[in-house]
């Protein structure tokens, strides 16, 4: 070989190099850089090790997917909904993950575990929605003023005659229903909205759910398991088997939504 040609080959090599490396992330954010050295540390070891497998744009990365169509075997948890604790990720890092399928054990050890940890407990979950505020039933006050004047109305007949007293209390069950009608999808409504959101952004990736179209392998099948409110409740709280305790990530209302959400459309 020339020596012309050895000098292209070897600029090759590097540019395929350098290709490789880039792929799946872009750069840290400035705002990390300046944060504590510890923390800063950690966004550097993420985007090195991690970067391939999770997104999270605070350091560029872009390894996962961010939709629930577009997920892959080797995607991991989206760090920018997601939020974590120390002890989760030194738990994730030490053990490959939660599932222990496609994560390698102790992809960074020690002080590097510890900085990794540091940084994404300050920094994933950044872009998570809100929790959602509870829809008003339609009407408003109207809606409560006329639950209050039902009663009334209701009672005046007892008056009247002895005897239909014990009548008349069916009739004020049968309309008391009736009244809040109105109210009672919509509470609903907003119980498997949020429920569903929770679900999609935190549970998706770990379990299959047609409802929510997910397609998660690492747990349970949830259709095929059609789990109870409380089964679902206690689990999300406290985490089991492979799968960790969401308490302190959501908030009670959160986790109350999503058990009563799943428990509702499992198998369905």
């Amino acid at each position: 070989m020339t020596t012309r040609r050895r000098v292209l080959a070897a600029a090759s090599i590097l540019a395929i190099g350098a290709g490789v490396t880039a792929c799946g992330s872009e750069d840290i954010s400035p705002t990390v850089k300046k944060d504590d050295p510890a923390i800063a540390r950690g966004a550097d070891l993420f985007a090195e090790r991690c970067a391939g497998c999770h997104t999270l744009d605070v350091v560029g990365a872009q390894g996962g997917a961010t939709e629930i169509k577009d997920r892959e075997r080797v995607d991991g948890p989206n760090f920018n909904v997601r939020r974590e604790t120390v002890n989760n990720v030194l738990y994730a890092i030490r053990n490959g993950g939660f599932s222990g399928a496609i994560m390698p054990e102790n992809i960074v050890v020690g002080r590097d575990a510890d900085d990794v940890a540091a940084f994404l407990s300050k920094y994933a979950g950044r872009q998570r929605k809100p929790e959602i505020t509870p829809q008003q039933p339609a009407g408003g006050g109207n809606a409560n003023a006329g639950a209050t004047t039902t009663p009334p109305t209701t009672q005046s007949t007892p008056q009247a005659t002895t005897p239909p007293t014990t009548q008349s209390t069916p009739q004020t069950t049968t309309s008391t229903p009736e009244a809040g009608t109105t109210s009672t999808p919509v509470t609903t409504q907003h119980v498997n909205t949020q429920g569903k959101q929770v679900f999609t952004q935190s549970c998706g990736g770990c379990h299959t759910l047609k409802d929510a179209g997910t397609t998660g392998t690492v747990g349970p099948n949830l259709d095929d398991l059609k789990p109870d409110e409380a089964t679902v409740q206690s689990q999300v709280t406290n985490g089991g088997g492979a799968m960790p305790a969401f308490k302190g990530q959501l908030s009670d209302a959160q986790i109350k939504a999503v058990s009563q959400y799943v428990s509702s459309v499992a198998g369905q």
